[in-house]
């Protein structure tokens, strides 16, 4: 145990104690900025620099080859015009139903003026498509106090209920 305390401490040993309250960051040198503004005197610099003397061939075969091995500048823009600013679009245009929805307003019609007496709603069916089709089955009471089923079809498109047809 006073191995790993020792061994623990001297870990520590190289970290200076904290000091409170907290002192800034020491300031960092700033950059530099480039010793020539533009690439025509840092050519110039570094053709003198080799010898060169300007007016000769070998100076402007100098400042040449310098000028042929640059980078090109990098386009202002990767595209030929700039994109227009967003705006958002106009909203979407209510066309659809949702099957629940559709399903509700099926069995609502129906409930309104039933064919027979309705025990309850024994099926629900919904195919979806351009053309929604609601299909409901209703336990009735039919004339002779006989247990049967009522069936009604509902036809959506565009939102909106297009059709009701139930036999009577």
């Amino acid at each position: 145990m006073a191995a790993v305390l020792f061994t623990t401490g001297a870990a520590f040993a190289q970290y200076p104690p904290a000091t409170y309250p907290p002192q800034s960051p020491p300031a960092y040198p700033q950059p530099y900025p480039p010793p020539y503004p533009n690439p025509d005197q840092a050519d110039d610099a570094k053709c003198r620099s080799w010898g060169l003397v300007p007016g000769t061939r070998a100076y402007s075969d100098c400042r040449m080859t310098l000028d042929q091995n640059r980078p090109a500048p990098p386009p202002p823009y990767p595209y030929p015009n700039p994109p227009p600013p967003w705006r958002p679009g106009p909203p979407p245009i209510p066309n659809e139903i949702s099957d629940r929805d559709a399903a509700n307003y099926c069995e609502k019609a129906a409930r309104t003026a039933p064919a027979y007496p309705i025990v309850k709603l024994a099926a629900k069916i919904v195919t979806p498509g351009r053309e929604k089709v609601v299909k409901l089955s209703f336990n009735v009471i039919k004339p002779g106090a006989k247990p049967g089923f009522w069936n009604v079809e509902c036809r959506f498109r565009g939102g909106k209920m297009t059709s009701f047809s139930g036999p009577r």
